[in-house]
């Protein structure tokens, strides 16, 4: 999940580089389309049927992942990346929403309070400023809510499934949704198809880490180690955009970490524990 959350932060800085030269739906279609291209000769060689198991959750994640993702780069198109992150990483709160109303998971009040903690730290790391109502705002909101349910069916696929075919799904949905979206597509030159390619490449490493992740923590666990990528990113903007190394920062960055040591220690703490599943009465 560490793993994961820094390849993410790494695509965000060249992500917001190609927003200055791409609209967000081809930035889109090359990351799914070559995603895809090179997931289908891999899954071929290693006999992993393209049907996958439960479908249905796979094409509702794949469609989820996609929509979460364009309104994660049209935020980046209106606001400060600082800013598209820390909106984006309320996630985890849909994360333990969602998880409790479709799966009755059960959430402890400590994890709940752990959740709260690595929240507060985020915005206290990235101080988001609402002095006039940019469209940006509400497209971030509204990726991390999609996000938190794609997280969640990725924590449900994850149960039957390989990092590798839900990944598949993620890149077949996001092609089929994109390209008709594309209106005018806009050739890169050499260096902006590097940036392209490479950033298609990292965030295809981080989610397939994310996906794998998955297998070893629930849900909301998982989400909030995730949000280590805020520290990732503002360590990245710092070494290239010269963004600021402030008290703030580090207060923020300390109270995220803490917060996933906490939940981390919960979950060991139940998965030692005897735990009746719902309905076993």
């Amino acid at each position: 999940m560490l793993l994961s959350a820094f390849g993410y932060s790494l695509f965000d800085v060249l992500a917001k580089f190609l927003t200055v030269h791409f609209p967000a739906t081809e930035i889109a279609l090359v990351r799914f389309v070559l995603g895809g291209l090179i997931l289908w000769p891999i899954l071929s060689s290693r006999g992993i049927p393209l049907r996958g198991n439960q479908t249905w959750i796979l094409i509702l994640r794949g469609l989820c992942g996609t929509l979460s993702f364009f309104c994660l780069l049209k935020s980046l198109t209106l606001i400060p990346l600082s800013t598209t992150m820390v909106l984006f990483y309320t996630f985890p709160v849909f994360v333990v929403l969602f998880s409790t109303l479709l799966f009755r998971t059960r959430i402890e009040m400590g994890e709940v309070l752990l959740i709260g903690l690595g929240l507060l730290g985020a915005y206290i790391l990235i101080d988001p400023h609402f002095h006039s109502l940019n469209p940006g705002y509400l497209f971030a909101l509204l990726a991390s809510a999609i996000g938190g349910m794609a997280t969640v069916m990725v924590h449900k696929a994850r149960e039957r499934n390989g990092p590798l075919i839900i990944y598949f799904y993620f890149c077949l949905m996001g092609t089929l949704l994109s390209l008709p979206c594309i209106q005018e597509f806009r050739v890169p030159n050499a260096n902006q198809a590097i940036v392209l390619i490479l950033a298609s490449i990292v965030v295809m490493v981080a989610q397939i880490l994310m996906n794998q992740g998955f297998r070893y923590c629930r849900a909301a666990e998982g989400s909030l180690i995730l949000m280590s990528e805020i520290i990732f990113a503002a360590i990245g903007g710092f070494l290239v955009f010269k963004d600021p190394m402030t008290p703030r920062f580090l207060l923020g960055a300390l109270l995220i970490i803490g917060s996933g040591l906490g939940l981390n220690l919960i979950n060991r703490r139940s998965r030692h524990a005897p735990v009746s599943e719902p309905g076993d009465s």
